[in-house]
């Protein structure tokens, strides 16, 4: 197998600036709109979470197809992989459009299950209908990103993300300043650059990689295929589903802390999301290279090819973590936070130092585990400890002990930490060799 093929580097690389990009996007929102109006980054955060959830519903078919294709690169059978593709792209683009379509018919029923504040309701319903018209678009896209990443052009993915920012901070600035559209102007601009990478992403497949989609082999749906990709897919999604859940929920008991929690939680939890992004980065580049090593049947390479991932993540994610406890002034000030605000945030920063190492440790073995073909564990594990563990604590340290958003936080901790402990656990016992797909 070519060593490029095989090097952390070059994938790990633009992999991090790719989802640094999508990162970005929801940042920009939320900095372009909280220097034009602090009640409205409120209305956002709800927006924000209920798409998060959608949008697991449908990743766990890139995940699967991403998984499956690489195996298949790494046994040689490119049959697979083509069918793959295809039956991956039409499920998903469906998945998508019924998302969609249920967010814009139902979303004022899913704020108000989350108890957002009758003041904000407006702003967050209008903010989620244009977010729920981005998912259609999303859907395609990721699929379209996991394909191309995975045949090692990773750069171009990069590149195509950094132009989506581009036409939304364009779109931003005109609507914040010369318009009155607010929300849905932002909304608007985030559609834009939506359709704008899913159009260069099609190129790129086809005209890069030689990939031609024909529509017959889209709708020509195998059952062996698809239990492949579910196979994987079904249970990253399930383990994914829950996380998202378990935010939700304590989304919902940070807004009956009111409305200045409500706004700390929605800015901490994107800075929270840029400072795992190098261990995720890490993670999905050694999740392609397990997929393509377990696929040529190279367990042992594969088995200390993690541990090494892990030991430089872990490295990483530690120097960022305590970059941003140092520089937490400056960040502040950069969103231009008052007092209230600030005092709700600062106890956040230390906390991020652990949570980030113990963030990073799982992720790092949950997705060697589903590159191998075991998807299962990482599911229940993440059922016991985040359903278990996370929210019964964060709710028990927030309202009873009285420790607020801080100790909803502390909930979060506890649950990286204790599943990355138990996927570490059965990465070393070798149980996931034998579940290849290919």
């Amino acid at each position: 197998m070519p060593k490029k093929q095989l090097s952390l580097r070059q994938l790990s690389i633009p992999i991090f600036w790719d989802m640094l990009s999508k990162i970005l996007s929801l940042i920009i929102n939320t900095a372009m709109v909280s220097h034009y109006s602090n009640f409205l980054v409120g209305a956002m955060g709800a927006g924000n979470q209920i798409t998060d959830l959608f949008f697991t519903i449908f990743n766990f078919l890139s995940i699967g197809c991403s998984v499956v294709i690489a195996q298949a690169i790494g046994a040689k059978d490119k049959q697979i992989a083509r069918k793959v593709i295809h039956q991956s792209l039409f499920l998903n683009a469906l998945l998508g459009f019924t998302c969609a379509f249920f967010i814009v018919w139902q979303g004022e029923i899913l704020l108000k299950l989350m108890q957002i504040p009758n003041e904000l309701m407006k702003d967050s319903t209008i903010y989620l209908y244009m977010l729920g018209i981005c998912l259609f678009f999303d859907a395609i896209a990721i699929v379209l990103a996991a394909i191309v990443r995975v045949y090692n052009l990773a750069y171009w993915v990069m590149c195509v993300g950094f132009l989506m920012d581009i036409v939304i901070v364009i779109g931003n600035f005109f609507v914040l300043h010369y318009t009155n559209l607010e929300l849905f102007g932002v909304g608007l601009a985030n559609i834009a650059g939506r359709i704008v990478v899913v159009s260069l992403l099609l190129l790129i497949l086809i005209f890069k990689l030689k990939i031609y989609l024909k529509f017959k082999e889209m709708i020509a749906f195998e059952k062996e295929i698809l239990k492949k990709i579910f196979n994987i897919g079904g249970f990253s999604a399930g383990e994914n589903l829950i996380w998202i859940v378990q935010y939700t929920i304590a989304f919902s008991f940070v807004a009956n802390l009111g409305k200045e929690n409500l706004s700390v939680q929605t800015i901490y939890f994107q800075i929270s999301m840029l400072i795992m992004l190098i261990g995720q980065a890490i993670s999905i580049a050694n999740e392609i290279i397990i997929g393509k090593l377990v696929g040529a049947r190279y367990n042992e390479i594969a088995y200390k090819h993690t541990w090494m991932a892990l030991y430089l993540s872990l490295l990483a994610s530690g120097v960022v973590a305590v970059l941003n406890f140092a520089l937490q002034d400056f960040t502040m000030d950069l969103l231009k936070l008052d007092e209230t605000l600030r005092k709700i945030m600062i106890p956040l920063f230390a906390l991020s130092i652990f949570l980030e190492l113990s963030r990073t440790f799982n992720i790092i073995m949950v997705n060697a585990l589903r590159a191998s073909g075991d998807a299962k564990f990482p599911f229940f594990s993440g059922l016991i400890f985040m359903i278990g563990v996370s929210l019964p604590l964060g709710f028990f340290l927030c309202f009873n002990m009285n420790l607020g958003i801080l100790g909803i936080w502390i909930g979060f901790c506890a649950d990286e930490f204790f599943r990355g402990l138990a996927n570490s656990y059965r990465w070393k016992s070798k149980k996931w060799q034998g579940k290849v797909l290919v």
